[in-house]
């Protein structure tokens, strides 16, 4: 692991050059505005009038994010899906940070995880998956992690995070974006677990806590492919699966503090399992 001693990361976060830079991300984005209605076609102004105070709250590591706003998209089973919407500066802010420590942090994830990473996608996922049955890794372990987002430990995240960046500010900044709260119409909901999907850097927070797994996957010579919060593990036997499911759902509980869904989850043949909305079946003539 390579010490960042000397770099001064929140100096980087707070930069004019990075900050404007995260704002023009932000901007081009679009989005719904958050709980204090700023839009953000009024960002700018908004960022100009108060941006030495930002500055400054930013380096000393004081900056208090608003919650966040509670969105509701349906799903096609009927359920729902929450998302967090950020304030626009929050979301600047968000933005800004993660410019800084994702060429940290990225290059040290596995190389079969592919979600929210910049140059890897699901077609890549479903290529590593193919090989993997090509090898005779016909059975599959198909893991379905249940509300993962609003499942995460936050203890936990800290910790981990703190593996990978050392600027304590830094640190401080992103857990207190954890710890915002959801604003529900107009009921406030303190946050002590989950991290909202809809920030800027909700999905890089999401990768940091399940390298913890891809680790733990790698150390134990398992072949897998992990896109986000779903992953599969490709076996031999459906003996050998049945031992996967039981070992790993047991890490995943134990350890990652997280829920394997038990209906959704299931060892099955390649050729039945989809991956993605993909088949291996379908895809073995392309």
């Amino acid at each position: 692991m390579e010490k960042q001693d000397g770099i001064n990361l929140i100096g980087k976060v707070t930069s004019d050059d990075n900050l404007w830079r995260a704002y023009k991300r932000v901007y081009a984005n679009k989005g719904a505005p958050g709980v204090d209605g700023i839009t953000v076609n009024e960002l700018e102004s908004h960022m100009l009038k108060y941006y030495e105070p930002l500055k400054q709250k930013l380096k000393d590591g004081t900056y208090q994010p608003q919650p966040v706003k509670r969105v509701a998209i349906p799903k096609a089973d009927g359920s729902k899906r929450f998302l967090g919407i950020p304030s626009v500066l929050d979301r600047v802010v968000q933005q800004a940070i993660l410019q800084v420590i994702d060429p940290i942090i990225d290059p040290q994830f596995s190389e079969n995880s592919f979600g929210f990473r910049k140059g890897r996608n699901q077609h890549q996922a479903i290529e590593r998956a193919k090989e993997y049955y090509q090898e005779g890794y016909k059975v599959v372990v198909d893991c379905d992690l249940k509300s993962y987002f609003d499942t995460i430990h936050h203890q936990r995240i800290r910790a981990y995070l703190e593996y990978f960046i050392k600027d304590k500010i830094v640190l401080k900044l992103v857990w207190s974006f954890l710890r915002s709260g959801i604003l529900d119409k107009d009921i406030y909901i303190e946050t002590t677990e989950g991290a909202p999907q809809g920030g800027p850097l909700s999905p890089i927070l999401a990768n940091v806590y399940l390298n913890m797994l891809d680790r733990e996957l790698e150390r134990r010579g398992h072949r897998f492919v992990r896109f986000a919060d779903d992953f599969v593990i490709y076996v031999k036997s459906r003996r050998a699966g049945e031992r996967v499911m039981e070992s790993i759902t047991e890490f995943v509980e134990k350890d990652l503090g997280l829920t394997i869904n038990q209906k959704k989850s299931k060892v099955s043949g390649a050729t039945t399992a989809t991956f993605l909305g993909f088949n291996i079946q379908n895809l073995m003539g392309k």
